[in-house]
């Protein structure tokens, strides 16, 4: 069995308190030990990690804030392997729509797709391979096996989805086409209204879109 970082006990704490939906515990559990990490990856992802528990407390300025320099650490990281730079951009994009930057908001959202593409281009990976935005809104690795600093990140990342979500409920009925032509449309009308400048009718359109993955 693969040796832990010791390093990063911390985040089994974090995990435990995230269960517990005590989000400020975690938090301050992650942050206290974010000086004694020494590699960007790992700065980075206990930023992430905070951006999106702060997120789930509605404190869209600290969330922000996180999602900030968990971008700032990655930017100097080439390829992260065992996720993708879209997710901190992403995260920050629904905290700023939550906040009304409507514009700050679509630009992230466009710059992790570019970034993404731009991964997957670079070492022609499937999209499973590792964890990004998508294959979170998926819940693809949630029955996975993962280290604790990912399982937190899974965990604190999960969206809670409305007991009377109509699409939710629509996306049961359809094929996996229709899913695929209705996602195309939305992005086609983001896109259009982004050219407009119309920034709240373009973002609003692409989190609908995602709503359908």
């Amino acid at each position: 069995m693969k040796k832990l970082d010791e390093s990063l006990f911390f985040y089994d704490e974090a995990i435990k308190l995230i269960d517990l939906d005590n989000y400020e515990g975690a938090i301050k559990s992650i942050k206290k030990h974010i000086d004694s990490l020494e590699s960007q990856d790992e700065i980075a992802l206990a930023y992430l990690n905070c951006g999106f528990l702060n997120d789930k407390l509605g404190d869209n300025v600290s969330a922000m804030d996180d999602f900030s320099k968990a971008i700032f650490f990655e930017s100097k990281i080439d390829i992260i392997k065992q996720r993708s730079k879209d997710i901190s951009f992403s995260g920050r994009s629904n905290s700023r729509y939550k906040d009304g930057d409507y514009h700050g908001a679509i630009e992230d959202k466009r710059k992790a797709k570019k970034i993404r593409l731009l991964e997957i281009d670079k070492i022609n990976e499937l999209d499973n391979i590792k964890i990004d935005y998508k294959n979170i809104l998926l819940g693809t690795f949630i029955k996975i096996d993962l280290e604790p600093k990912y399982n937190a990140l899974i965990k604190g990342s999960k969206i809670r989805k409305s007991k009377y979500d109509l699409i939710s409920d629509y996306k049961k009925m359809i094929s996996e086409n229709r899913k695929k032509e209705v996602i195309n449309k939305l992005e086609l009308i983001s896109e259009s209204k982004y050219k407009n400048g119309d920034y709240k009718g373009s973002i609003k359109a692409i989190r609908r879109a995602e709503k359908y993955y």
